[in-house]
């Protein structure tokens, strides 16, 4: 009876130890599986530091989200499409300038100005990159949990345009290709910049109407940088950190640039520019008198990006050339 119970009491401590040292070994298969796991993915991204921070990104990101135009005009120009883009401005424009940069983008509108997260996540991104923006500041929290997000300079560089594209071309590796276009882009203006000083001394300045009210883009704008490195800006809007003077008519006379460049914000304002032009301290004008006062379209002339920079140049060669550029 006692070599019985003895018998039993062996078998038991035999089974239990053999559990044991069977959930041992699965315990630490499950742990080199999970490490291995962590080490792939580890390998299948890389850290970049951003402007809020840092992320683990894609490798070879394949559908990029963006949230904003800045972000989105940034990735076109260095030759990157997203899957889709969220354009948050209230201007009414399509954009048109951009038809022939893209084709297969899907683009999202958001009157609120904040992207709607729920469409964000059944997109699928792969990568979300934005701006530093204070119209995101609800958004940012949410958005690693759904990709892989950076966050370009924005607000802290006053829209460098430049600067901001250097920071995503950084990021996804595209310096090169970036390098490159700067590098055209800048012989393009030193061309046009020669081609300008053979005609006699032009002053030039670029004017809008937004909500009502006339305003003078001075030389750290984005369309006074332009005219200020083909060296045609009007002196009188060099020399401010401002980026616009906002005017009255009374000081239309003192305005004397030998050509005006000017547009609207949205629709309503085009009237108020019309208006404007049957002023008769508007006959004043030195571009008016020689009719030399050219609409140009607002969304290219306040852009902020590589394309819209184009475009200036373009409109710059038409009307002071008598050019056009494809």
């Amino acid at each position: 009876m006692k070599r019985s119970v003895r018998r039993i009491l062996s078998l038991v401590l035999l089974g239990t130890l053999v559990f044991l040292l069977i959930s041992a070994c699965t315990q630490h298969g499950s742990q080199t599986s999970t490490e291995s796991e962590s080490k792939q993915v580890a390998t299948d991204c890389r850290v970049v530091k951003h402007a809020r921070g840092e992320a683990c990104i894609p490798l070879n990101p394949k559908r990029i989200v963006t949230l904003d135009f800045n972000s989105f005009a940034a990735a076109l120009a260095l030759d990157v499409e997203p899957i889709a883009t969220w354009i948050t401005t209230e201007i009414e424009d399509d954009f048109d300038y951009f038809n022939t940069q893209s084709r297969e983008v899907e683009i999202l509108r958001s009157p609120t100005g904040q992207p709607n997260l729920e469409k964000l996540v059944a997109l699928s991104p792969d990568l979300i990159v934005t701006i530093s923006h204070s119209a995101f500041e609800a958004v940012y929290q949410y958005l690693p949990s759904i990709a892989p997000t950076v966050i370009l300079p924005w607000e802290e560089i006053t829209g460098d345009w430049e600067q901001q594209t250097e920071e995503l071309a950084r990021i996804l590796e595209k310096s090169d290709v970036l390098t490159q276009k700067m590098y055209d882009y800048h012989q393009r203006i030193s061309e046009l910049k020669q081609q300008l000083t053979q005609e006699q001394e032009i002053k030039t300045s670029f004017m809008f109407v937004a909500t009502g009210q006339l305003v003078l883009a001075r030389e750290n704008s984005f369309a006074g940088a332009i005219l200020k490195e083909l060296d045609i800006l009007n002196p009188l809007f060099e020399g401010s950190g401002d980026l616009d003077l906002t005017i009255s008519e009374e000081v239309l006379p003192e305005v004397d640039s030998d050509v005006i460049f000017l547009a609207s914000l949205q629709q309503g304002d085009r009237a108020v520019i019309d208006e404007l032009r049957k002023d008769p301290l508007w006959s004043q004008l030195k571009a008016a008198e020689k009719d030399q006062v050219y609409i140009v379209d607002f969304s290219v002339w306040r852009g902020l990006n590589f394309f819209a920079a184009q475009r200036v140049l373009d409109d710059v060669s038409k009307y002071l050339l008598n050019t056009s550029e494809t």
